[in-house]
């Protein structure tokens, strides 16, 4: 499953800041300039044993990173840990036992502050256990997946997790959902004392500025809709996109000021060789209040998929990641081009406290970074085996 990756023989450079700005692209690259000092500066860590699989981050630039290092039967699991301000990426004890091949590696990360992280071991919801640090990985404690109690607001950083909490009778579908948070001192799951207005499956579908997003059922209509807090998920509103379609899976939110996108991936079934498919995007400019349908997918016209989560710019561009290539619009999502001669897998976009994260379609190690989505650092982890 997990295949050794080749590297590229990269000269030893901590950062390199992507002179366009398109995380997955293959681009130039210059210094930093005055301009671009501000993108987080990132060391590689090519001596690091194995493939990274997950890489997450705290606002001041520290991290975390799961490697797994595979033979032809089993793969050994391990951390490695970025502490602030380092010039090196340490390797640390892993909680985590070894795995065969066949079965695969199924822990996620989630940084929870400067020296605290959670794994989260298994398939979420719920994983079959967590393991918590923090003191930067040099002891961990395992956790229940199961939360303990409930809190009237998110923890100052936190994030929003799903569960499922009761399964249909086939098992296909969940029945009951409600969503989660962790305190970042003790690793613990709580339940917000007040939910999203929402009908399962519920799920986290993005944090922009104070807003906080949830994406589920339309109680009335039964369509795929938003709930949004302002107030740390103390209280919810609904939030609906006009006309979402029937096979959506779930909403994403990303976005800058009071300019937001929703996209809304799911099944596009005139394209049988899209996987990851894009059905529309939506965008609003009062924090989620209205939305404008402003891209929808048509047959054969790329881009038809999206990889993770769209980039909205400080510069007021759009960027999407998707099965064929790096897509970028500059009028508020309408239109799209081609960024230069990208094409295939483009990598994957998550969101961290630290910016934008890109990493590679195809495990080879490669990371980067933003926290505007303009300027980026590239930093490899890894050594592919």
């Amino acid at each position: 499953m997990w295949v050794a990756a080749v590297l590229a023989v990269l000269a030893l450079v901590s950062a390199c800041v992507e002179a366009d700005g398109v995380g997955g692209a293959q681009v130039g690259e210059r210094a930093p300039s005055s301009e671009a000092a501000t993108s987080p500066r990132i060391p590689s860590g090519m001596d690091l044993p194995g493939i990274s699989v997950a890489v997450d981050f705290a606002r001041d630039g520290s991290g975390f990173a799961l490697l797994a290092e595979c033979g032809k039967t089993r793969c050994r699991q391990r951390v490695a840990v970025l502490d602030k301000g380092a010039d090196a990426w340490r390797l640390e004890r892993s909680p985590l036992v070894d795995v065969t091949v066949e079965h695969g590696i199924t822990a996620t990360l989630r940084v929870l502050g400067p020296g605290r992280a959670l794994i989260m071991e298994g398939v979420w919801p719920p994983p079959d256990r967590t393991w918590f640090t923090s003191d930067g990985g040099r002891r961990w404690r395992q956790g229940s997946a199961r939360p303990l109690g409930t809190t009237p607001v998110l923890p100052e950083g936190g994030t929003l997790f799903e569960d499922c909490t009761r399964m249909d009778q086939e098992g296909n579908n969940c029945e009951h959902a409600h969503v989660l948070t962790v305190l970042p001192t003790t690793g613990e799951f709580r339940a917000l004392a007040t939910q999203p207005p929402l009908k399962p499956p519920v799920v986290p579908a993005g944090q922009t500025g104070d807003l906080v997003f949830a994406s589920g059922r339309d109680p009335r209509s039964g369509r795929v809709a938003l709930a949004v807090s302002e107030d740390g998920g103390r209280s919810w509103r609904l939030s609906r996109p006009t006309e979402t379609g029937e096979s959506v899976w779930a909403l994403r939110v990303t976005g800058t000021g009071k300019v937001l996108y929703a996209a809304e991936p799911g099944e596009l079934p005139d394209e049988e060789n899209v996987k990851n498919g894009l059905l529309a995007l939506h965008r609003s400019t009062d924090g989620g209040g209205t939305w404008e349908r402003v891209w929808e997918h048509r047959k054969g016209v790329d881009p038809r998929s999206l990889l993770g989560q769209p980039i909205a710019a400080s510069d007021g561009s759009l960027t999407l990641h998707s099965e064929d290539g790096v897509w970028r619009s500059t009028d508020g999502g309408r239109s799209f081009a081609r960024h230069r001669n990208s094409g295939g897998m483009s990598g994957w976009v998550t969101t961290t406290a630290l910016g934008y994260l890109w990493h590679d379609s195809f495990g080879a190690g490669s990371w980067r970074i933003s926290t505007d989505g303009v300027h980026w650092t590239r930093f490899e982890l890894g050594n592919g085996t």
